[in-house]
């Protein structure tokens, strides 16, 4: 979501070009204002406004407001809504015609022996026919969806398109601006809101997708791919494409939740939570596509809960079908950076009377400022050729993962293109690369791309254009940093790209400390078995790997989803840390994922332990005398597999484990075994390590989710503590995952554990409900991290002699778990989270922290 949320604050970095001048285009006529009940006065909500005489209109949200505007000469507004008499009102042309009043008279009318009457009357379930047919529809629903049948596949064309919303720079009168005068030849009108825009990026999919219901299979075959825009140099190996595919999700209305923008949205069919989540109105009977239905009206019974307003258009021929669907985010939703969402569906009958999705459009406006400039999205999928007798099944099932790219899928001419686009690109979209070659002729915009690849990306690339570019350095946030043994740290590091050598690669960094003045260095060369377009981790790799790093680590304190470099976990609170240790490795190691989303990896490792800073290796032989140890090296062998069924390829440089991927839905499961081997390559011990883990994100509808792991270890032979289990401790201010917060680093050691880490993400749903705080838009999140284990006699050194003593401070971890918890608050300004740590267990240690505050920045939607 970081990567996502730079990406939209950069492409709205383009206003610095639009300006926010006034329109230039006086022809827009527009109106604002909301719909009452001439009666009553109360404000009207799911009224339907539109121009007279056209196709452009909209829905009155929660509060009876509403928003137009048209440039092609319309200038009476209507308003409608059954048991109301349409109103009229002329409008002033080209003229803004804001804060109308739309008064609507009541009327009386019948449908299909449903009487609906002006008087608003407190909404009821019981005895209401809008919640009988609801639930009739729901009791047909695997009957009508698709996925009813044994198996199926259809042709999918995805187009998602993002543009600058309104769009109005003055371009005349700016002396900067008027050297993008051409941009008016390219602006076009949001099918949305019927406002300029300017499309500055469009990526197509054409693909077969396959269905199997038993046993349950679904496999994806992209023919075409492509992108174009200005963002195209900014999605570093892909990493946008795959967020934005996730954050597009395709939804299904007859499933019980909805994905989309990285939430759960409660669906309006769902079998669990409809009819006590929404609250439905028939409005009326009509004709859709040659079908008669039922215009079916909802609305969440908390407008600030993740549910949809809507219609449903329901089939009156018994089967309860549903024909179209229309889904809008209610005015008031705790959603962050949406302005407004529109998803819409259109259902059609096969010969065999089964129903399959025709069309799908999802329209957004994100904005990161109210007020400033907004990026439109459309994302449009167009389903054809359905058949219901799978060719080739057994070989298109029995392919690996769900996802395949052919290999001339991203070299397809535009001939292929335009005779395979089932529907053909808007003008506008389809001058794009006119508009992109003029841009590129004007400085500016060059060092405004320039400058967002580099903040996207944290790499600073070599050469002008990054088809060409050999070496990047970076990242960037690692460039200084601090700590107790090396005081401020300085670092410099880059990596070779694919335009030096598509299958050798070679990346690492030099870093130095102005206290203890030793320069550290890391050092990969990779050979890559595929080849690759940009960098060695895209998706899938197979790769051999040898490091060679020199360096300063802390025992039990590592940051698995940072560098420890990064400037942002140098902030340190509670007692310094000071016990540290240089490391001297050599590895060499091999690894390969398969597209069903198994990753296999093994490495050799030679590395040598210094002990520095206030760390002291200090042994006991068997008479009891004590003696320093200077260091000690180990030899080991290793291997891991992880298996994380149904994950999204993800091909950004930090890999799938990245901050940035923003898929996180698919579970993962881990097995690892470490194997030292003594007296090769001057190993001091034998010993057998094993890991295993699994983690899942919970989804609880529309009430949050849970992340959660459960881990397990355990250290088989007799070694020193530094080749032990130290739990993995956190004292930088920022929170950092599968951490312990308000544990010391090296304050416990264990040669066997069990852990559990959970975080639940509420997404306000106490908070919503609190008048005056939800104004907020707050939300809760709370933790409990917990750790359980030993030390066995073997690896005790108060009762076995040849170890090294424990560091002053260090203890077994005892028969109590260490446990802790926390309590806080995220969307702070949108973009914080504050929690609250409290440590429950082993209160009476020297020098804890029973509590404190930890933050981290935290974009989502």
């Amino acid at each position: 979501m970081v990567r996502f949320i730079r990406y939209i604050i950069l492409i709205a970095l383009l206003q610095v070009v639009a300006g926010t001048f006034p329109s230039y285009a006086q022809s827009f006529t527009s109106a604002s204002g909301i719909v009452k009940d001439s009666i009553t006065g109360e404000p009207l909500p799911f009224v339907s406004v539109y121009f007279d005489g056209s196709t452009i209109g909209a829905m009155t949200d929660d509060n009876g407001t509403f928003t137009l505007q048209n440039n092609q000469g319309y200038t009476k507004l209507a308003a409608a809504s059954l048991g109301y008499d349409t109103k009229f009102i002329d409008l002033k042309p080209g003229k803004k015609n804001d804060n109308l009043e739309v008064l609507l008279k009541p009327t009386a009318f019948e449908i299909s022996e449903v009487v609906v009457k002006p008087k608003r009357e407190k909404y009821t379930r019981k005895d209401n026919p809008a919640v009988e047919l609801i639930k009739k529809v729901i009791a047909h629903k695997n009957d009508n969806r698709i996925e009813a049948k044994p198996e199926y596949q259809t042709e999918v064309y995805e187009k998602l398109s993002l543009s600058l919303d309104n769009f109005n720079p003055n371009l005349d009168k700016n002396k900067f601006l008027k050297k993008f005068k051409f941009i008016k030849n390219y602006l076009d009108t949001s099918e949305f809101n019927g406002k300029p825009i300017l499309t500055v990026s469009v990526r197509e999919n054409l693909s077969d997708f396959y269905y199997r219901k038993s046993p349950k299979a679904e496999k994806t075959i992209v023919r075409a791919k492509r992108m174009q825009g200005i963002d195209k140099t900014l999605d570093d190996g892909g990493g946008i494409t795959s967020n934005l595919e996730e954050i597009f999700k395709s939804i299904n209305i007859f499933d019980n939740n909805i994905p989309i923008l990285l939430n759960r949205f409660v669906s309006p069919l769902s079998s669990t939570l409809a009819t006590t989540y929404y609250h439905y109105y028939i409005m009326d009977t009509l004709d859709v596509g040659g079908d008669k239905c039922v215009d079916l009206a909802f609305v969440p019974a908390n407008s600030e809960s993740y549910g949809f307003t809507g219609r449903l258009y329901i089939t009156l021929d018994g089967n309860y079908a549903v024909k179209k669907a229309l889904l809008n985010t209610p005015a008031k939703i705790n959603l962050n950076w949406v302005d407004k969402l529109r998803i819409e569906q259109e259902f059609k009958q096969m010969p065999d009377s089964t129903w399959v999705l025709d069309q799908e459009n999802t329209f957004v406006n994100f904005y990161v400022v109210k007020g400033t400039q907004q990026l439109y999205a459309h994302q449009l999928r167009d389903y054809d050729n359905y058949n219901f007798n799978v060719q080739n099944a057994d070989s298109v099932f029995g392919l690996l993962g769900a996802l395949h790219i052919l290999p001339e899928a991203t070299a397809q001419p535009d001939t292929f293109w335009m005779h395979n686009r089932p529907i053909p690109l808007k003008e506008k979209e389809d001058a794009l690369k006119d508009l992109l070659g003029q841009l590129r002729k004007v400085p500016a915009f060059n060092a405004i791309i320039k400058t967002a690849e580099i903040l996207i990306t944290g790499y600073i690339p070599t050469a002008n254009d990054k088809k060409v570019t050999k070496f990047d350095f970076g990242p960037m946030n690692t460039t200084f940093s601090a700590n107790h043994l090396e005081g401020f740290r300085m670092r410099v590091g880059g990596m070779t790209t694919a335009n030096l050598s598509p299958y050798w690669f070679a990346s690492g960094y030099l870093a130095y400390g102005t206290n203890d003045r030793k320069i550290k260095y890391n050092l990969k060369l990779t050979h890559s078995f595929t080849k690759k377009e940009y960098h060695e981790g895209e998706n899938p790799v197979n790769n051999l790997s040898f490091i060679q790093e020199y360096d300063v680590y802390t025992p039990g304190q590592d940051f698995l989803f940072t560098s420890k470099d990064n400037i942002f976990v140098a902030w340190k609170v509670g007692e310094p840390v000071t016990k540290m240790q240089y490391i001297r490795k050599s590895v060499l190691q091999y690894e390969k994922e398969w597209l069903n989303g198994l990753t296999w990896k093994s490495w050799m490792m030679n590395q040598n332990n210094e002990a520095a800073g206030t760390l002291q290796y200090i042994k006991r032989d068997e008479s009891g005398n004590l003696y320093h140890i200077k260091d000690f090296t180990t030899s080991e062998i290793g291997t891991q597999l992880r298996f994380a069924p149904g994950e999204r390829a993800y091909n950004g440089r930090s890999g799938k484990e990245s901050v940035f991927n923003l898929s996180k839905d698919a579970p993962v499961f881990k097995l690892s075994h470490q194997l030292g081997i003594k007296g090769v390559l001057g190993g001091d011990y034998n010993y057998n390590h094993t890991e295993i883990s699994a983690e899942k994100r919970i989804w609880l509808s529309s009430f949050g989710h849970i992340d959660a792991q459960v881990k397990a270890g355990k250290v088989w032979d007799k070694v020193p503590f530094p080749l032990l289990i130290l739990p993995n401790t956190n004292q930088s201010i920022t929170i950092q995952p599968e951490a312990f917060h308000m544990m010391n680093a090296l304050e416990f050691v264990t040669d066997q554990y069990v852990s559990f880490n959970a975080t639940y993400y509420m997404k306000g749903w106490l908070l919503n409900r609190i008048p005056g705080i939800k104004w907020l838009r707050l939300r809760e999140v709370l933790s409990f991290n917990m750790i359980y284990g030993g030390l066995t006699d073997k690896n005790n050194p108060t009762l076995t002699p040849g170890l090294f003593l424990l560091p002053e401070g260090t203890q077994p971890l005892g028969n109590t778990p260490y446990m802790e918890c926390s309590v806080g608050l995220e969307n702070i300004f949108k973009i914080l989270r504050i929690d609250y740590y409290r440590r429950l267990t082993y209160l009476d240690h020297p020098d804890i922290k029973k509590g404190g505050i930890r933050i981290a920045l935290r974009f989502t939607f």
